[in-house]
């Protein structure tokens, strides 16, 4: 049987029929990554049992078993707006002059200036899509809106604390909206709903979660279910099961995004890194790992739960002991989608890269948390942390005292000495404008 070949007209569509199909299936593997950060507020190591904490968290520990734990990540400061401010900058807060919680429009003057570079610009600019529901904290004035730092969408509430069942001061860009519904279920059903609008082209989703900051509202505890007299801000007895269920919903939330993206085929492009704000607010009945909590330079103020997540990418059930901070996602997360080019040169923050897609270690450097004047400047060098205020200096060895219970000034000289002068510099360099 002979056959004939076949004429050119057919050979044409069939070439280009492969090449569309070729082209469709090689674009996934060559599509920038996708990118989702999920922050918590006022969430402590001590509370996830991720950390042998006193929560069942069982989607967070699902999340660490498919991708990295981090033991030593830090918030930039142990209260919100500072924390936010650094990582949308990528810079110490003080350069914004940011160093305390803006207190909603009493303070309508401070906020990031809308001419700040910040990360959701940089993935704009580049053909990202992006978006943040949530809590936003950086800036109470239509000038600070969300919207003119790069992002496309933005629902959610400008201050720091609110009700989780009224949100009449609530934004949906900037127009005042009041969003039906429990802060958690809101936020999380934005994200869903973003998520599967853009698994086609690559986003950016930033998830400021309201929980588990106060009041301590659970979804039972609506305005016409409140007892009179009760105290929702109190850190008690009474309130205690009440912050458990909202850590339990923050888990689930966690849980049905990661389920989102990868009910969407899109998980093998897409990081999703999970962390709190600053560290709890000593809510837990049992002993904390860290001394302090929010409002505090010690460990425990600062230093948070974090994961990463993106299968194929990160190893699966890896822990990390590296010293990081909220302000190294700006320079990591624009590394990993190949926007270094458009990333300032003049961040703080450092690249981790090599260290989430490699395990690879991270150069050595001092780490600085201020929150001047009221707790002073607390510094990490490896190991050895310095707490400086009017003075008073205090020095810990944290591979032996993770507790900071001995102060080691009098025992080491040189290295209070040296980590001394170093806080100095840092108050006289990283200062507004700078």
């Amino acid at each position: 049987m002979t056959t004939r070949p076949l004429p050119h007209a057919l050979l044409a569509v069939l070439s280009a029929a492969l090449a569309a199909v070729l082209t469709c299936s090689a674009a996934p593997a060559t599509r920038p990554p996708n990118i989702i950060i999920i922050l918590a507020d006022d969430l402590g190591c001590g509370d996830l049992s991720l950390y042998r904490g006193w929560v069942k968290t069982p989607r967070i520990d699902r999340m660490a078993r498919e991708g990295m734990t981090f033991t030593d990540f830090h918030s930039n400061s142990s209260v919100c707006s500072p924390t936010r401010v650094a990582f949308l900058t990528g810079r110490y807060q003080q350069r914004g002059g940011i160093v305390d919680v803006i207190v909603g429009s009493r303070e309508a003057g401070h906020g990031i200036p809308p001419t700040t570079p910040v990360i959701a610009k940089v993935f704009k600019k580049n053909g990202y899509a992006t978006a943040l529901y949530g809590k936003w904290h950086c800036g109470y004035q239509d000038r600070h809106n969300p919207v003119h730092h790069g992002f496309d969408e933005f629902v959610g509430l400008l201050n720091g604390g609110a009700d989780y069942h009224q949100h009449a001061t609530w934004r949906n860009g900037l127009a005042r909206q009041e969003v039906k519904g429990y802060s958690t279920d809101i936020i999380t059903r934005k994200s869903v709903d973003f998520i599967k609008r853009n698994k086609d082209r690559p986003f950016l989703l930033y998830v400021a979660h309201q929980a588990v900051h106060n009041p301590y509202q659970t979804r039972s505890d609506t305005p016409e279910k409140r007892e009179k007299g009760w105290k929702q801000n109190r850190v008690d007895d009474i309130n205690r099961p009440r912050y458990k269920k909202i850590v339990e919903d923050l888990d689930q939330s966690v849980g049905t995004i990661l389920d989102t993206v990868s009910a969407s085929g899109i998980a093998a492009n897409t990081l999703v890194f999970f962390w709190s704000d600053n560290g709890d607010v000593r809510m837990s009945p049992v002993e904390r790992p860290f001394r302090g909590g929010k409002f505090s330079q010690y460990e425990g103020g600062h230093r948070v739960p974090a994961v990463a997540w993106w299968p194929g990418k990160i190893k699966a059930d890896t822990t990390c002991d590296t010293l990081l901070a909220g302000f190294d996602l700006f320079p990591t997360l624009s590394d990993i989608a190949g926007l270094s080019a458009d990333t300032p040169d003049n961040l703080d923050g450092a690249s981790a890269k090599d260290l989430l897609l490699g395990q690879k270690p991270l150069p050595a450097r001092d780490l600085f948390f201020g929150y001047e004047p009221k707790l002073g400047t607390a510094m990490r060098r490896g190991h050895w942390k310095m707490i400086l205020k009017d003075g008073d200096v205090q020095l810990y060895n944290l591979a032996t005292d993770i507790r900071e219970t001995t102060n080691l000034v009098t025992r080491h000289p040189e290295i209070a000495k040296s980590m001394r002068q170093a806080i100095e510099r840092f108050k006289q360099t990283v200062v507004p404008g700078s």
